[in-house]
């Protein structure tokens, strides 16, 4: 475990093995708990938006989708790379979801990501038991009937992946009457499985990456500034 300040946010990097234990208590607790998967891109939009950066403190497990940020923050530890790099906590968590049989609901913007993110889970592991699939449209009078039918089949999960800012706020609506025990936010940036990614998303991964870098500096900078006028 390692605390960590990210623009102001602060954080805690918990190593593969922690995280996997936190997620053992939260499966089976009885309360829903929110796992959030954060991407440079994530990063740094919360740099310019007060909400975004709450949404990110509010959730209960932060999990890093690339080990560009990892590194970008400090974490130097081969290990701990490696394991964000490999994408260790995502099969580690589905690999003992299939093996249990847990129920999953799956949540995303449309039909076809929802088939996609189906197929992109099962790359990763093929025995997942997914009971329902769902759509989160524009409407937010919609996501109450839809918490309704995630309710009615009460799975152990919630699997989504959609773009932050609609994902954010369909969790802060949902999570005080969402019957199950976790809810992992994967983001549209991660690539699941052993897809080749498009050139283009590689681009605009490195572009993210950068400006988040040159985010950390500026910040770090006017920090400095700040405590050589005190």
């Amino acid at each position: 475990m390692q605390k960590i300040n990210l623009l102001g946010m602060n954080l805690t990097d918990y190593s593969l093995r922690e995280a996997v234990g936190i997620t053992d208590r939260f499966l089976g607790s009885g309360s829903l708990n929110t796992i959030l998967f954060i991407s440079a891109k994530i990063l740094v939009g919360a740099g310019v938006n007060v909400e975004e950066q709450e949404w990110i403190r509010e959730a209960d497990l932060i999990i890093w989708s690339d080990a560009e940020i990892v590194r970008q923050a400090g974490i130097k530890a081969k290990e701990r790379i490696h394991e964000v790099e490999n994408q260790d906590y995502i099969k580690e968590v589905l690999k003992r979801l299939g093996k249990g049989k847990k129920p999953l609901y799956l949540l995303a913007e449309s039909e076809e990501e929802v088939r996609k993110l189906e197929s992109d889970l099962k790359l990763l592991r093929e025995d997942l038991n997914i009971v329902g699939c769902g759509i989160a449209g524009g409407v937010q009078e919609e996501w109450d009937d839809e918490a309704n039918r995630i309710n009615e089949l009460a799975p152990a999960a919630v699997i989504s992946r959609m773009q932050f800012e609609r994902q954010a706020r369909l969790m802060d609506r949902m999570k005080k009457i969402l019957n199950a025990d976790v809810w992992l936010a994967l983001n549209t940036q991660m690539e699941l499985g052993i897809r080749k990614v498009p050139v283009l998303r590689r681009l605009l991964s490195k572009w993210y990456h950068h400006l988040f870098q040159k985010q950390l500096l500026e910040y770090h900078d006017a920090n400095k500034n700040e405590q050589d006028t005190e």
